[in-house]
């Protein structure tokens, strides 16, 4: 204990860092806060001096009974010494690193935690990590130092008998009474103890009784938990919930590019909703024609595919008196009613429409027919035929 990688003297060393670094750091910044005033760093530096008192107290305890005592005690000081000195190496080159780093970085990007710069927090969050290892290791030696001489009783011991280690695992009998328990059962001269189940697993398989109880009581009594199948279908309702709302910010987002062909019923609807709001005027309730062309019949002005129709919505035709709805109507709500007026209204053909302008779009018919296709696979019902 007289080196110079004596406990007492590696405690000593650990606060010469924290110095250090506090001289650099105040040696390379500005004007800065009053080191006293700051309450997290003189906690923290309060509970380092503390700490490092009970070090002291410790290693000149533990110091006085090695000296009169030279058993395999020494041993776990000599390895846990070399511990510390491993310890004292790392928590000096990462001080050392983390003070070049916060050297190089620039003024501006200098974190603060709790008031402090995070440089020295770490720093000082080391160094009580640091002494709260020591103590743990002074403390572990000496009361291994006094179970070893008798003077007091290892901590298992202390325990009930049903929470030590060594009764949970059955391991508690002592060898003298094997013969006791010794059966009549022997097989090529090994013979078979009558030993019972360990308490451990008979722990448990009592947990998981009342773990069943309690699942029980939660899931089929009082209801209060949904059970697979419904979390299942309430997951499917936030999924629709998800979906729809994706489609109305990804439908904001489209363009003539873009745009595709909508077969969802609730999207058909919106359309619907925003042809009866906009569009009844010009072209019919029922698509059939007035002052703007038909929409039930294959013939088109301006192309009968899902990207002419939107982007005639989008633009307009000033020489045909037709305006653009680009400032008015979103462009999901454009996709929406461009897919209504294809699939809702196009092929039907509507009695007193009005008469075929345009050019006859057999591309119009494709379309129409997958989309028919496609609502009979997933179940959406009263699509028009075209």
């Amino acid at each position: 204990m007289k080196n110079l990688f004596s406990i007492k003297k590696i405690c000593l060393m650990t606060p010469l860092f924290l110095l250090m670094h506090s001289t650099m750091k105040a040696a390379g910044t500005e004007a800065q806060p009053s080191f006293w005033a700051n309450g997290p760093l003189m906690l923290m530096l309060l509970s380092a001096i503390i700490l490092l008192i009970v070090i002291i107290i410790l290693g000149k305890i533990v110091s006085g009974l090695i000296e009169r005592d030279t058993n395999e005690v020494w041993q776990k000081i000599k390895e846990n010494k070399k511990l510390g000195m491993l310890l004292v190496l790392l928590f000096s080159s990462l001080t050392g690193f983390s003070q070049e780093v916060a050297a190089e970085a620039p003024k501006a990007d200098t974190g603060q935690m709790f008031g402090m710069d995070a440089t020295l927090f770490w720093v000082m969050f080391g160094v009580l990590l640091f002494e709260f290892i020591v103590v743990c290791i002074l403390s572990y030696v000496l009361f291994s130092f006094l179970v070893k001489k008798g003077l007091i009783a290892p901590a298992a011991s202390r325990l009930p008998k049903w929470m030590q280690f060594n009764a949970m695992l059955g391991n508690d009998i002592p060898l003298e009474k094997d013969a006791e328990l010794l059966t009549d059962h022997d097989y090529d001269g090994i013979q078979e103890l009558d030993n019972g189940m360990p308490p451990m697993l008979k722990y448990i398989f009592v947990i998981t009784v009342l773990a069943s109880v309690v699942y029980w009581i939660n899931y089929h009594v009082l209801e209060a938990s949904p059970l697979p199948l419904q979390e299942y279908e309430i997951e499917l309702e936030q999924a629709a919930i998800a979906k729809e709302a994706y489609l109305k910010k990804a439908g904001n987002s489209v363009d003539e590019n873009t745009v595709t062909l909508l077969t969802d019923a609730s999207m058909l609807a919106a359309g619907e909703k925003v042809y009866t709001t906009n569009c009844v005027a010009c072209h019919g309730d029922k698509g059939q024609g007035g002052v703007g062309p038909n929409f039930t019949d294959q013939y088109w002005l301006h192309g009968g595919d899902i990207k002419s129709v939107f982007k005639v919505v989008k633009y307009g035709v000033a020489a045909k008196g037709m305006r653009s709805w680009q400032s008015e109507i979103k462009p999901g709500d454009m996709q929406a009613v461009a897919s209504y007026i294809l699939t809702k209204l196009g092929g039907t053909n509507v009695a007193g429409g009005k008469a075929p302008q345009g050019e006859l779009y057999t591309g119009a018919v494709a379309d129409t027919v997958n989309v028919v296709k496609d609502s009979v696979m997933t179940g959406v019902s009263d699509t028009t035929k075209k």
